[in-house]
């Protein structure tokens, strides 16, 4: 073959492909094979009118099973297409750009802390941003003294802060579950806080107060009206402005200003005899009945109180 036909052969190809990049828009991106496929319109090159074949991606990371970088554009989203070797029967769609139709630029717009997007794009874009169609954001601001990450669920309200002050998870419509591989689990909702292991032991702090159960059915419940202790038999201690507490020396625990004693144990000491010695049944001693008495705080309502509950 003769240098001039090599040459005009050379020159028939290369006036029959297109080499660089061409301005694109999405027609559809619903590809049959799912390979991140997309149908495209080329004005520059095929007119307002006709769609391209499927455009392959050419992405940063993948080619191999189950793994790679998952970002297709939406239908209508402005993309750069090529062609493998300038073929118009293998276009390639290469990467996205921003427009500013009706004068707004297209770039995503941050996100504060507290999730909410912001009115404009930042300038200078210190963040670094990935934002989909319906607003969840992963963002990353590098600004000195204010590097932060910013995870947002813009459907729900759901945005976990990484900043300065540590980390922030905040909820905004629902509930907040943390829970384990091994089923323990810590549930904040609208009516509280409920912490419980893989055991069923369990607390809960909610507006009325804490109560904590066991596995075995036990219970400890403070609030308003005092403390309760409940064993899984259904004795139950306690504790209110009406009830009291017995308590030992030195500790006061009762309702009022007087002291707490049990009626029984009184009953008990007023009616006990012992040998005497004469070796006859003898009551106790009516002096020292009397000094326990007025060191309980002598014979008053308090005296023989029931303030200690017992059920």
């Amino acid at each position: 073959m003769s240098l001039e036909r090599i040459v005009a052969r050379l020159v028939d190809r290369v006036e029959h492909r297109y080499y660089g990049k061409y301005r694109a828009i999405v027609v559809d991106n619903a590809d049959p094979e799912q390979l991140g496929r997309l149908k495209l319109k080329v004005p520059s090159i095929l007119g307002n009118e006709i769609v391209s074949g499927w455009a392959a991606p050419c992405v940063p990371y993948g080619g191999e099973m189950n793994q790679g970088m998952l970002f297709i554009p939406e239908v209508n989203a402005g993309v750069w297409v090529e062609f493998e070797e300038g073929d118009l029967e293998f276009p390639i769609w290469v990467g996205t750009f921003w427009s500013k139709p009706d004068g707004e630029s297209e770039l995503p717009k941050p996100n504060d802390a507290d999730g909410a997007e912001q009115g404009s794009v930042q300038d200078p874009p210190t963040r670094k941003i990935i934002k989909t169609v319906k607003g969840h954001c992963l963002q990353f601001e590098d600004k000195d003294g204010e590097e932060m990450i910013t995870i947002v669920e813009a459907v729900n309200s759901h945005v976990i802060t990484m900043d300065a002050n540590g980390i922030t998870i905040k909820d905004g419509a629902g509930t907040i579950t943390i829970e384990d591989a091994n089923g323990n689990q810590v549930l904040l909702d609208d009516s509280g806080i409920t912490c419980t292991d893989k055991s069923g032991n369990e607390i809960k702090m909610d507006s009325s107060g804490i109560k904590g159960t066991d596995a075995n059915g036990n219970e400890i419940k403070m609030d308003g009206q005092g403390v309760q202790v409940s064993d899984a038999s259904g004795n139950t201690i306690k504790m209110d402005a009406m009830s009291g507490f017995p308590a030992g020396p030195g500790v006061k625990i009762d309702g009022g200003t007087g002291r707490v004693c049990m009626e029984g144990l009184i009953t008990w000491l007023l009616s006990h005899q012992h040998v005497g010695n004469l070796g006859a049944p003898t009551p106790l001693f009516p002096a020292n009945m009397a000094d326990l008495i007025m060191a309980m705080g002598g014979l008053n309502d308090n005296f023989l109180s029931k303030k200690l509950k017992v059920e």
